[in-house]
């Protein structure tokens, strides 16, 4: 592992070290960086999106299926609803992690926990840039067979290794990954939230 990817996460914009890591399990309140971190991740109009997108798909198809004979079969129906039901599912999705967000942000705390590095996750879909990148941690007390997933920067992604015992500290509804610590390599999401990733191949 090389030096120039931990070195920028281990010196604080000041130019001073960063403080040591508190102890796994442990709630720390949040400081102002990550407040604003957190912050930036708000969306208020992401779920009004969504859900006008749903309303929208009902108040034109429904009275499709109600007057139009050629919608009165089984596999039209079944095909709209399932539409809908998908987008209803995203604005759903979306406005739960936006109402955690904000739980986060009103409890003001992060919390420090250990676990096991147990898998990553790149998703490339060919189409969008840049891929999403996961990594999934098998947290001390959790089920190990179901581990905690985090969506991270490029950097950490290529930064970690599976089989390792890690420290991290979270936002602990909205799952946001704030702090890594992996043997010498130590990722902190304020202080790297604006690296720019390599362009595609």
């Amino acid at each position: 592992m090389t030096q120039d990817r931990i070195a920028p996460d281990r010196i604080a914009p000041d130019g001073a070290a960063t403080a040591p890591a508190p102890v796994a399990g442990d709630a720390q309140a949040l400081d102002a960086r990550e407040r604003d971190f957190l912050r930036a991740k708000q969306s208020s109009e992401a779920p009004r999106v969504l859900w006008s997108c749903v309303a929208l798909g009902v108040v034109c198809f429904v009275p499709a299926i109600v007057f139009d004979p050629d919608f009165r079969n089984v596999w039209a129906i079944a095909g709209i609803s399932a539409a809908i039901g998908f987008m209803a599912l995203l604005a759903w999705s979306e406005s739960l992690d936006q109402s955690n967000l904000r739980d986060d942000l009103a409890a003001g705390i992060k919390l420090w926990r250990e676990g096991v590095l147990t898998g990553v996750m790149e998703r490339d879909d060919g189409e969008s840039w840049p891929p999403i990148y996961c990594l999934y941690i098998a947290l001390d007390g959790d089920d190990p067979e179901l581990p905690t997933r985090f969506s991270v920067p490029w950097h950490c992604y290529e930064a970690v290794r599976t089989d390792r015992r890690v420290r991290i500290a979270y936002a602990p509804k909205a799952l946001r990954l704030l702090n890594l610590i992996d043997g010498d390599y130590q990722y902190v999401a304020v202080l790297r939230q604006f690296d720019e990733h390599p362009p595609p191949p």
